[in-house]
């Protein structure tokens, strides 16, 4: 997996030397780099984006955040704004203010839409989002997270696949793309997860459903073998035994080694995290 922490925190003083520094302040409202009415004895906006710099080589985040943020409020015009959302956005994924940081990149999309940065926004968001699917309960207690509720980790793969449709020649675009199939590898598990769960419970039914999805949407995972013996096994006990024959052939033609053809039972052999999970982590 592709490292971009470097890159990530270059990007972050990227715009810095474009920002006019040591210009003379601009008093007319509507000149487009109006910074904000300076009361006396307050910092001016140059003097804020150093500090929250200063803090952020510092590896003070939470700090170099709340500069940024101060920034934001009392200068939300001129050459410094649009570096400052940048910039929050990397200070509090670094934090790990996952939430925040979220909110961060949709504020800077929002005001911006059509910025080249909207790339790096997404990318971060997408990030963030990876990273909250990783919650307390599943660092704490060591679960396999691909078995907890997948709703983070699906807006990470929209926030990725915004990068790779958008900015396929962005520096971002390589490593989203690589996410983007860890990530579908997460997905696929997780429904075979809960496919295998009903099959347990004998709602034979909903797991065909299950693993259905699987095979329709996630061509290409691994999950996709485990889909087929689970729907072999289901239309078994439901009596549709065309069915069961004909995805038993669709089995014998593409995996001839696979456990359903030989057991009368079929259990998804859920397998080791440690793959997906190592990757994801990077």
């Amino acid at each position: 997996m592709v490292r971009l922490s470097a890159l990530l925190l270059s990007l972050a003083f990227a715009l810095t030397a474009c920002g006019g520094g040591g210009s003379p302040q601009v008093t007319d409202p509507t000149s487009p780099g109006y910074q904000g009415e300076q009361r006396r004895g307050e910092r001016t906006a140059e003097e804020l984006y150093e500090r929250a710099q200063e803090a952020m080589q510092r590896g003070n985040y939470r700090t170099a955040a709340e500069r940024l943020e101060n920034l934001q409020s009392r200068y939300p015009f001129g050459p410094y704004a649009r570096q400052a959302q940048l910039d929050l956005i990397y200070a509090y994924f670094e934090a790990r203010e996952m939430g925040s940081a979220i909110n961060a990149a949709d504020r800077f999309m929002r005001l911006n839409p059509q910025d080249e940065h909207v790339a790096y926004a997404s990318y971060m968001r997408g990030r963030a989002n990876l990273d909250r699917g990783n919650d307390f309960l599943t660092r704490t207690f060591d679960i396999d997270r691909r078995t907890r509720d997948p709703n983070a980790i699906r807006e990470a793969y929209a926030d990725f696949q915004v990068v790779v449709d958008r900015f396929p020649e962005s520096e971002y675009a390589d490593d989203a793309e690589e996410r983007m199939v860890l990530l579908r590898q997460h997905l696929a598990f997780y429904e075979m997860y809960v496919a295998d769960w009903y099959m347990r419970r004998g709602a034979y039914v909903a797991a065909a459903n299950r693993a259905q999805n699987v095979i329709e949407n996630f061509q290409g995972t691994p999950s996709v073998r485990d889909a087929l013996g689970v729907l072999a096994e289901a239309y078994g006990h439901l009596e549709l035994t065309d069915l069961q024959a004909d995805v038993v052939r669709v089995i014998e033609m593409n995996y001839p080694d696979h456990p359903a053809l030989r057991d009368t039972l079929f259990s998804p052999g859920l397998g080791d995290a440690s793959s997906v999970e190592d990757d994801q982590e990077s």
